[in-house]
């Protein structure tokens, strides 16, 4: 089913807009090849939104000194898109300022691509860190030690307030939907003094006065009532004094049924 999609944008589009659609045909592929070599043909279609698949995990170890700033990621593919939660030694992470909890669930027509980091700036003997993915009633997760090099400083516990170049720790990196549905592009960073988001559409413009487009306090993008000619990449950008850091989604809107 996503391959039609895809096989169809390519030939509607022009040669620059293609290149990205082919960019992630590779993986649609292996995704449907592993529906179809897994999933009995009477049952293809009603489970063909319903899959998930963890792309890349964090290593099994880290060393880590109190004060530096350890990136874990974990990467996912799955239908609905997928959600990624951290858990250090079981209790959950909130990485997220109280103002930023603006969570809107993923449509059930959706497909997804996504990344979360968890920036670990402290220690204690040794953490067991875990991403848990869900879409849907699915759920996989991965998980990673983080020994420390040191027995912790001060300085850990301050580091929140050191500067810190802004860091995009949630994002998809390609969303596909339905025509006509509300979505959710997330855009979740980190950073000291807080980062400004900006997003711009698959124009290039900076997005502002789009009455379908709002930029959510937590730097997610809503874009109501979805286009066939929103078809393209996305782009975040993430901004303070200390730096920046951008990253792109490309959205498919595709037909229903």
């Amino acid at each position: 089913m996503y391959l039609v999609i895809l096989f169809a944008a390519t030939a509607l589009l022009g040669s620059s807009r293609s290149a990205n659609v082919n960019k992630h045909m590779k993986l649609l592929t292996e995704l449907d090849n592993s529906i179809d070599n897994n999933v009995a043909p009477t049952k293809r279609q009603s489970l063909a939104r319903r899959f998930l698949t963890i792309t890349q995990r964090p290593n099994a170890t880290y060393a880590h000194s109190s004060g530096e700033v350890l990136e874990l990621t974990c990467d996912a593919v799955g239908a609905p898109a997928p959600s990624i939660h951290w858990f250090r030694n079981d209790a959950p992470v909130y990485e997220y300022d109280v103002e930023s909890n603006e969570l809107i669930d993923s449509n059930p027509t959706s497909l997804a691509r996504t990344i979360s980091t968890l920036l670990v700036t402290k220690t204690s003997g040794h953490d067991v860190y875990t991403c848990v993915i869900n879409a849907g009633e699915k759920t996989a997760r991965a998980t990673t030690v983080v020994y420390g090099k040191d027995d912790g400083t001060p300085l850990s516990e301050r580091v929140k307030l050191f500067p810190l170049e802004p860091r995009i720790v949630v994002t998809y990196e390609m969303y596909l939907d339905v025509i006509g549905n509300n979505i959710v592009l997330p855009c979740r960073v980190k950073g000291h003094p807080r980062p400004h988001v900006t997003w711009r559409d698959n124009k290039g413009a900076v997005v502002k006065r789009d009455p379908r487009m709002k930029v959510l306090k937590s730097g997610e993008l809503v874009i109501s009532s979805l286009r066939w000619t929103d078809m393209g990449e996305f782009s975040c950008e993430a901004t303070n004094i200390f730096g920046s850091q951008m990253a792109k989604t490309f959205v498919y809107p595709a037909k229903a049924g």
